[in-house]
């Protein structure tokens, strides 16, 4: 064979053999990525499997958010009712200690004996409330009637709208028992009455002797917070805003603090 065929020869086999080579090598990175191209599939699919359930987590979660929603309605209801509950309560433990200071020995029974409330202011006791001058009583109450039932009735009456007969309940409770531990709430309900009835000068006089009387009383807060919004009735807006901020710096953390800031809002958009 002639030397330069040999040579031809060598040179297409070299060439071949790094064509062959070159074929490998390409078929080891297309193995390398259909290997790549797996794994990705088999990530996207972990993936898509923790969309999943992250688009159920958002699901709940507004189904949650809904039932949130629907229980934060029913909290003003909730809280009337609660309120309700403590003014029982209130009434309950104020009864329990007019019969503990009734069975004390040689204490006469002042809440059966006391001046009867329903009859005070009236134009036919006037004259007998004159005459005793340390213990007014214009007619003695029944003996099976005490200071807690009083209270009780003008409750009622207030409860069912019947607010002249509330706030003559609740007078004739302060006047003849301001030592009570609801003689502070009787002067509450009588602004709320009159408040309710938009007598809303009378409203704040009421709330201002109960702030003044009773000034650790447990209504103090509301007194402050209705006495503001008798004011805001009456077109008074500075001094709506007074007794508001007067309510924040002096309860913060109260309930009715909260809906003065709202009141505030409402009044500084006016």
């Amino acid at each position: 064979m002639p030397l330069w065929s040999a040579g031809g020869v060598d040179k297409t086999k070299k060439a071949y053999e790094l064509i062959y080579e070159d074929v490998q090598v390409l078929k080891k990175q297309v193995q390398d990525l259909a290997a790549r191209a797996q794994k990705n599939a088999e990530d996207v699919q972990v993936i898509k499997d923790q969309l999943k359930e992250l688009a159920d987590v958002v699901r709940r979660s507004q189904a949650e958010q809904l039932g949130l929603k629907e229980d934060l309605r029913s909290v003003p209801q909730q809280y009337q009712a609660l309120a309700g509950k403590i003014e029982q309560l209130s009434l309950d433990v104020a009864r329990l200690v007019e019969l503990l200071a009734a069975l004390r020995p040689g204490t006469p029974p002042a809440a059966g004996a006391e001046a009867k409330p329903a009859e005070k202011g009236r134009d036919e006791p006037q004259p007998s409330l004159k005459k005793p001058e340390n213990k007014p009583q214009p007619m003695p109450l029944p003996s099976n009637v005490s200071p807690q039932d009083v209270y009780n009735m003008a409750y009622s009456d207030y409860l069912k709208g019947n607010f002249d007969l509330a706030v003559e309940g609740f007078m004739m409770y302060k006047d003849q028992f301001s030592d009570s531990p609801l003689a502070d709430n009787a002067l509450y309900w009588i602004g709320e009455c009159y408040y309710s009835q938009r007598k809303f000068e009378d409203a704040i006089d009421m709330f201002n002797e109960l702030i003044l009387a009773y000034p650790q009383g447990d209504k103090i807060a509301a007194a402050y917070l209705k006495k503001g919004m008798s004011f805001a009735e009456t077109g008074k807006k500075e001094e709506a805003m007074a007794a508001y901020k007067l309510l924040i710096t002096k309860f913060p953390v109260e309930e009715e603090t909260r809906i003065a800031q709202q009141k505030i809002k409402e009044l500084a958009e006016k």
